[in-house]
């Protein structure tokens, strides 16, 4: 998700059991464009279990209409968590924290929308047939594969050699199973290649 969303988040709309997160512009969360879907997160247990204990600290102290990312108030020495609703620049906090928390493990920092470009082109490299790129394309809230694959799509110069070396070897033929590309395509234009796209999502209930 976006920082905006990240800093606006409750926790009535993480449910990390299921992996899903609740964009809800009516849960108060702010997207952009105000658009709203509930989304999925990767199945990554080294980083699940860090937000897991992490929800866990603060739903036994918070109600579920607190933020995830929760305020911490400090007075005297004394910390604690606030019930209060965020500022407006709380995806503000989001960023200057993350170059503390980089900083202290001696690593190069990266802005929470580097986090979410990460996570797109993650996903991206492992989706094997056109349906995983919709699903991936649908998770980061594009409402068209376009946006998703000018965006997040360019591959680094030495995977396109690698992608490139094993086309060859693929199974010859005009037809390929579970919704990927086929050779056939490689004559069409970009519209062309869209809507033959499309079709094929389409023909898969998708």
């Amino acid at each position: 998700m976006r920082a905006g969303a990240l800093g606006s988040l409750t926790l009535e709309c993480v449910d990390l059991a299921n992996r899903t997160i609740k964009q809800w512009p009516a849960l108060g969360v702010k997207t952009k464009n105000a658009k709203s879907a509930t989304t999925n997160l990767l199945n990554i247990p080294e980083l699940l279990q860090v937000a897991t204990r992490w929800d866990a600290f603060i739903r036994s102290q918070l109600s579920a209409t607190a933020s995830w990312y929760t305020p911490i108030i400090s007075r005297w020495g004394e910390q604690k968590l606030s019930c209060d609703v965020p500022g407006e620049n709380r995806n503000t906090a989001l960023g200057k924290r993350l170059r503390k928390l980089s900083a202290k493990a001696g690593l190069p920092y990266h802005s929470p929308h580097k986090f979410r470009h990460g996570h797109a082109v993650f996903a991206l490299q492992h989706a094997k047939t056109m349906p995983d790129y919709k699903a991936v394309s649908m998770n980061l809230m594009h409402s068209d594969i376009r946006v998703t694959d000018a965006i997040y799509a360019p591959l680094a110069q030495d995977e396109v050699k690698a992608r490139i070396a094993n086309l060859t070897s693929s199974t010859s033929g005009s037809q390929v199973a579970n919704g990927q590309l086929t050779p056939s395509t490689n004559h069409l234009t970009n519209d062309e290649l869209l809507d033959t796209l499309r079709q094929r999502l389409n023909s898969e209930g998708h």
